[in-house]
């Protein structure tokens, strides 16, 4: 009897071991080894790609030796032995939250001059791609509104159209209008967010867990409503490279520096840490990493600053470093844009899924300019990237083993607080 209570006890303590580990279930329960094949290698190997274990996006169903040198790496960093194989548990630990990413990329590093005018182009300017136009509006019945948009009087107004893909919230001080846009050609759907700002309107920034930022994980949506924000989106993820003890740069929220590291030169990687900083009259400006300290961001009245890259629209042209091939690599998108002083635009783009590609930031900074944007940076995207209206997320969820997911955050930029925001 003692024996088979030993036995009982150690199944159960596996159990917890394994419970310890993310929400998401493996993919897959077959170990993964040197000479394996098939679509759970690629699975694995972007995964360990969007932790920087690998650096290129150009990945195959192959378990090769550069593959075995990642799980190794990655089993390093977490502290297990380097085994080079996966199985069930490290399946487990890969897709969870508790992964830790890859502490040191090795990006191409591109110096730049300290100046700041853009960078010559090292390559030759591509062809604009073609850049399909939103269909027109639905037929909406708008309130009585100002000769700038925003409502007269009385509650704000919300409309809500998921067939038409058109989505609307205006009170006094704000205006929001989503519409969901489609190319058959590429395939490609995204999301145009027009958003206008007054009276003290800004954009907002929270953290789950405020005392160590980059951890308690939660869904976008959970944080959004919690908030009461009428818009939320993913933010820089600065939160990950703090609790990773990464360089984070300069990153500064309502006021209050929360990074002043910086970099001597501009990188050539994802992110590069190139920022967006928002000034207290609404003005967005774009900037290379290494050109203000925080401290000279206060003085110019920055009151936020947004830390991923790199800068897509810069003075109203494109910044000549995302023309390079280097950004082709098709992902889902998210970027955030200036078209004047309290006018801005938000561009999400769905990705890794059959009716939409994804793009890469070459198209990102066209569709942005095309728009009449003059200041733009990237933010962080991929499977990360959410949308959400009024406590709804309106980008539809990636697809894993016929499931959809979507990967939790621990922080986010919201725009407008609404006390009826509600989770749906």
């Amino acid at each position: 009897m003692k024996k088979i209570l030993c036995v009982l006890l150690t199944i159960l303590l596996s159990l917890n071991g394994l419970a310890a580990y993310a929400q998401e279930p493996a993919p897959t329960q077959r170990t993964l080894q040197s000479g394996s094949r098939g679509d759970d290698v690629l699975t694995m190997k972007r995964r360990l790609r969007e932790l920087n274990y690998f650096s290129t996006d150009d990945l195959n169903d192959r378990f090769n030796q550069s593959t075995e040198k990642a799980v190794k790496q990655f089993q390093k960093e977490n502290g297990l032995k380097q085994t080079g194989k996966v199985d069930g548990k490290l399946w487990a630990l890969l897709f969870s939250d508790q992964a830790a990413a890859h502490a040191d990329p090795t990006p191409t590093p591109k110096p730049m001059p300290k100046p700041t005018k853009a960078p010559p182009a090292a390559t030759p300017v591509p062809t604009a791609p073609p850049i399909a136009t939103p269909a027109p509006a639905p037929q909406v019945d708008w309130p009585q509104r100002d000769e700038e948009g925003y409502l007269l009087e009385g509650e704000p107004f919300v409309y809500e159209n998921d067939e038409e893909g058109y989505w609307a919230y205006l009170s006094a001080s704000l205006q929001i209008i989503i519409q969901r846009c489609h190319d058959d050609d590429i395939p490609l759907t995204w999301f145009e967010t027009d958003i206008r700002m007054r009276d003290g309107e800004r954009f907002l920034s929270v953290e789950t867990n405020p005392k160590r930022p980059g951890t308690r994980f939660r869904y976008p949506y959970d944080i959004a409503t919690d908030n009461h924000f009428v818009l939320g989106f993913s933010d820089d993820f600065y939160g990950h490279r703090i609790n990773r003890g990464q360089t984070i740069v300069v990153v500064i929220r309502d006021g209050q520096v929360i990074g002043d590291s910086t970099y001597r030169k501009r990188l050539h990687n994802l992110p590069n840490l190139d920022i967006l900083a928002q000034l207290e009259d609404g003005m967005l400006k774009a900037y290379y990493s290494y050109e203000y300290s925080a401290q000279e961001l206060l003085d110019m009245g920055v009151v936020n600053v947004f830390c991923f890259g790199p800068v897509l629209i810069r003075d109203g042209e494109i910044d000549p470093l995302v023309l390079q091939k280097y950004y082709e690599t098709k992902s889902p998108r998210q970027a955030l844009g200036m078209i004047g002083p309290g006018h801005y635009l938000l561009l999400s783009v769905q990705g890794r899924m059959k009716e939409s590609a994804g793009t890469g930031l070459i198209r990102m900074a066209y569709m942005l300019k095309e728009r009449g944007v003059t200041e733009a940076l990237n933010l962080d995207g991929g499977n990360t990237m959410a949308l959400v209206f009024r406590g709804r997320m309106l980008n539809k969820l990636a697809t894993w083993k016929n499931k959809k997911f979507v990967r939790t955050v621990t922080s986010l930029i919201g725009v407008g607080v609404d006390p009826t925001v509600e989770s749906r």
